[in-house]
């Protein structure tokens, strides 16, 4: 498990585990795991995603605009899927980290 290590590798483990996620669903669980609860923590965890998607790690495969206050009212949730690039990465990066959290 990947808990502690930077966000992004965090994300790639969520997204292998799961198969797909909502972006509120997913930065709600890592404001928990990095203690980022606030609006700022929030907007950051979300950037992560955006750059994420942008280097071809994740791939949006549907959005819809947020009516009911589940990340901000107004705002575009979008659903993610880690690529094939992005699972390489993660099985690459699991094979890097030992117990004791060291690379």
């Amino acid at each position: 498990m990947m808990e502690g290590r930077p966000i992004k590798f965090r994300v790639l483990e969520v997204l292998c585990d799961s198969g797909e996620m909502w972006s509120n669903d997913l930065v709600i669980q890592l404001q928990e795991e990095y203690g980022m609860k606030s609006n700022y923590g929030r907007d950051c965890l979300n950037f992560d995603l955006i750059e994420m998607e942008a280097s071809g790690m994740i791939v949006e495969i549907d959005a819809l605009i947020d009516e009911e206050g589940k990340f901000r009212v107004g705002t575009l949730l979008h659903k993610y899927r880690i690529t094939t690039l992005g699972r390489e990465l993660n099985t690459d990066l699991q094979g890097k980290i030992r117990k004791g959290g060291k690379v």
